[in-house]
C-alpha cells in the first residue's frame, strides 16, 4: 500500500474509531463508496495502522488468567499486572479481590475471612458487597490496627451483615489454653459458624522462604522442627508440604477453622503474590483447599512454570 493510500486508510480509521462515524457517513464525507471505506479499514488493519488491544481496567491479564485457571483446574483465577514493590502490589491485588467479592458474594452466602497482609488491603477498595454474615476464620494475627478482627469489622461495615469475630490469638502456647478459649461463648459461636461458610477469602503463608505471620509468631526451635517435617505453606493455620499434604503439629493449638471444615467450603479464594509466595501458593493449590486465586502476573507465570 502506497503512502497516499496509507494516509487515506489512516483518515478513514480515525473517523471510524475515534470520531465514531459510520462507514456510510465516512463514504459521504470523502466521496467514496461504502465498499471502498470497508476495504480501507481492512487495509489499515493489515498494514498495522490500526491495532486493537483488549485491556481490563483492573490490570487483569485475561489470557494469563485463563491459562492459570485451566492449568490447575481452578474455579476462577485472576492474574494481575502489578508494580514490583510489595506494598503497591498488595494494594493492587486487594483492589481486584474486593471487586471479585463484590461480584460473586450473594445474600445467601456466609463469608469467611482469614488474615493476610494482602487481605488487609481489601476494605479500602470494597465499595459494595451483598448483605450476608461475615465470619472470622482464624484468631488474631498482626498488629492492633491490622488483624483479622479489624478486617472482619471493616468488611461487615461495608455490607451491613452480622459480624462474628474471634477475640483470641491465632496460635496459643498449649492445647489446654486452646480448649479453654474455644469454649468461651463468643468464640464458640464463631467457630460453630465455620460449618455454615459458603465462600471464604484467605491468605497463603510461606514457610520456605518465610513470609507468614504464623511462622513469625512461633519460637525459633519450633519453626525449625516444623520445617524439618517439610512445611512449605500455611492456609488458615493448616500446615502444608510441597505436595499439598497436611503436616500435623499445630492444629491442636490453633484457633482457626480446621482443614476438614475448610475443605467443605464450596468456594475458597486465596489472595497473595510476590516471589516469596509462589511455592506456597502451589502447595495450596495442590492441597485442594482453595478453588480460586488472585495473584500477580509474575507469580502466575512462575506457577505455570513450576506446576
Amino acid at each position: 500500500m502506497g503512502p497516499e493510500r496509507q494516509m487515506l486508510a489512516a483518515l478513514v480509521a480515525t473517523k471510524h474509531y475515534f470520531e465514531k462515524r459510520t462507514k456510510s457517513q465516512i463514504a459521504e464525507d470523502l466521496a467514496l463508496s461504502r465498499f471502498q471505506v470497508a476495504r480501507l479499514l481492512d487495509a489499515a488493519h493489515a498494514a498495522g495502522i490500526v491495532r486493537i488491544t483488549v485491556e481490563l481496567p483492573s490490570g487483569v491479564d485475561a489470557g494469563l488468567s485463563d491459562r492459570l485457571r485451566r492449568h490447575f483446574g481452578l474455579k476462577r483465577a485472576l492474574a494481575v499486572v502489578t508494580a514490583d514493590d510489595a506494598a503497591t502490589r498488595r494494594r493492587q491485588l486487594g483492589k481486584v479481590a474486593a471487586e471479585l467479592l463484590g461480584d460473586v458474594v450473594t445474600e445467601d452466602d456466609c463469608l469467611g475471612v482469614a488474615w493476610g497482609r494482602t487481605l488487609g488491603s481489601i476494605p479500602e477498595s470494597l465499595t459494595e458487597l451483598a448483605t450476608c454474615p461475615v465470619v472470622q476464620l482464624t484468631g488474631v494475627a498482626g498488629s492492633v490496627s491490622e488483624n483479622t478482627v479489624e478486617l472482619v469489622r471493616q468488611v461487615s461495615a461495608v455490607n451491613g451483615g452480622p459480624a462474628s469475630p474471634i477475640y483470641a490469638p491465632f496460635v496459643v502456647a498449649d492445647t489446654t489454653t486452646a480448649r479453654g478459649l474455644r469454649s468461651q461463648p463468643g468464640i464458640a459461636r464463631a467457630l460453630e459458624l465455620h460449618r455454615t461458610v459458603t465462600r471464604a477469602v484467605v491468605g497463603v503463608g510461606s514457610w520456605d522462604p518465610p513470609d507468614s505471620k504464623m511462622h513469625d509468631s512461633l519460637p525459633v526451635e519450633e519453626r525449625r522442627a516444623l520445617l524439618a517435617k517439610g512445611v512449605q505453606a500455611e492456609v488458615c493455620g493448616t500446615l502444608l508440604n510441597v505436595q499439598g499434604g497436611v503436616v500435623s503439629g499445630l492444629e491442636d493449638r490453633c484457633i482457626a477453622i480446621p482443614a476438614e471444615l475448610l475443605r467443605q467450603v464450596p468456594e475458597v479464594i486465596a489472595v497473595g503474590g510476590g516471589a516469596t509466595k509462589t511455592k506456597a501458593m502451589l502447595a495450596a493449590i495442590r492441597s485442594g483447599l482453595i478453588h480460586g486465586l488472585v495473584t500477580d502476573a509474575t507469580a502466575a507465570e512462575e506457577l505455570l512454570a513450576l506446576g
